[in-house]
């Protein structure tokens, strides 16, 4: 357990929840990132986990990168750091993931969704991916994983004007697996992780792997294609500047 992610294992299901602290809205931040991950790289290793539930505060799954650190990171130094491959890693996990969504899950924190297996969602949450207003774009996956499930249409409103969906929109475009009520979301979650436990975990491994690779193997190129792209666009005058923007106007609201 951290100040930014409380673990829970609750018989064969392991829920990750991210506090809302220190910051409301839980931006992905670098520490943010290492104590998901970690807790992933954990479940996997533990026999009697079989799959990891990942979910946020009632008002907030995640508003994405924290921009505190984003501004003025180099193009070089983010991807010498490997910026933005962190939750690849919930992509690739070894066990099933399913995302538990309640009220904003914006940027990163929508691509972190898209990460999982499936998503569980709020009728009234929120998904968008808003960069290109403040002078960056999607880098985490989002654009590959939103096309693969929306279709082109569908993304290239998201990603080109930043609308943002209900939950009960991204049910009927594809997105989100199941829609309920927000104070049952969490609950659903870990009743399908549950009966997903239930399953043969060896069935289980190899049904996920035949879906990933049908999904994942022609977009390989594309993925590491735009996470290039989103770490070349930090050298661009007018992110600097619109990033630098919204943190005034933010800073200026408290």
């Amino acid at each position: 357990m951290s100040e930014h992610l409380e673990i829970k294992d609750e018989g064969p299901v392991r829920l990750l929840t991210m506090t809302g602290r220190p910051k409301r809205g839980n931006p992905l931040s670098q520490q943010l990132a290492r104590d998901l991950v970690g807790a992933l790289v954990e479940a996997e290793r533990m026999p009697d986990i079989h799959v990891i539930v990942l979910a946020g505060t009632a008002t907030h799954f995640s508003v994405g990168a924290d921009l505190t650190e984003v501004h003025g990171m180099t193009a070089a130094q983010a991807v010498l750091d490997d910026w933005l491959e962190e939750f690849d890693r919930f992509a690739h996990a070894r066990k099933p993931t399913i995302a538990a969504v309640r009220g904003y899950a914006v940027g990163g924190g929508f691509e972190l969704a898209l990460s999982c297996d499936m998503i569980v969602c709020a009728e009234d949450a929120h998904l968008a991916l808003p960069e290109t207003g403040i002078g960056v774009i999607a880098g985490q996956g989002g654009t590959q994983r939103l096309l693969q499930l929306a279709g082109r249409s569908i993304a290239a409103d998201l990603i080109l004007t930043g609308r943002s969906l209900t939950g009960v929109e991204a049910g009927a475009f594809g997105i989100a697996a199941r829609i309920c009520p927000a104070d049952n979301v969490v609950n659903e979650a870990m009743a399908v992780a549950r009966g997903m436990a239930e399953r043969s975990p060896a069935a289980i491994r190899f049904a996920r792997e035949v879906l990933r690779e049908a999904a994942d193997h022609p977009i390989r190129q594309s993925l590491r294609l735009e996470r290039l792209l989103a770490s070349l666009v930090l050298d661009t005058d007018e992110c600097r500047a619109r990033v630098g923007a919204f943190l005034d106007r933010k800073a200026a609201s408290r």
